[in-house]
């Protein structure tokens, strides 16, 4: 099954924001406030973003977290896979863990192909592309 954790959804809500005031170094309290959630746990999936090269930031008065490039080249994809790690299948049939499945599986040449097009899709949405999307 393909889910999105928490961690994922708060950092797409975190680029997203950035995105909408590219250029400009954003605290993350007042969009901790608005979620409802505490800064130090959005500074923690900042930092993942961060070590992912998304964003950098800014320490001191006036400090914050800014886009490290322009939203138009940053994709979905680098996004969840900066949070959730590689999108990838769960089963599989290694030599130390193999499913008890997978040789009579429907599924073994399908999901390759899925995830194939999702990653595509991922790759292919810019940041920029999610501003106007919102609900």
């Amino acid at each position: 099954m393909f889910q999105i954790s928490t961690k994922t959804d708060y950092g797409l809500l975190i680029m997203m924001e950035l995105a909408r005031y590219s250029g400009q170094i954003l605290p993350l309290s007042p969009l901790a406030k608005v979620l409802g959630v505490s800064s130090s746990y959005l500074s923690q999936i900042a930092k993942s973003l961060q070590d992912a090269g998304l964003v950098k930031s800014k320490e001191g008065a006036g400090g914050g977290y800014y886009l490290s490039r322009e939203p138009e080249g940053i994709q979905a994809l680098d996004i969840l896979e900066a949070l959730s790690g590689e999108i990838k299948v769960r089963c599989n049939h290694s030599k130390t863990k193999a499913c008890p499945h997978f040789q009579d599986c429907g599924l073994k040449g399908a999901w390759p192909l899925l995830l194939g097009d999702i990653k595509k899709s991922l790759g292919q949405r810019s940041l920029a592309s999610l501003l106007d999307k919102k609900i």
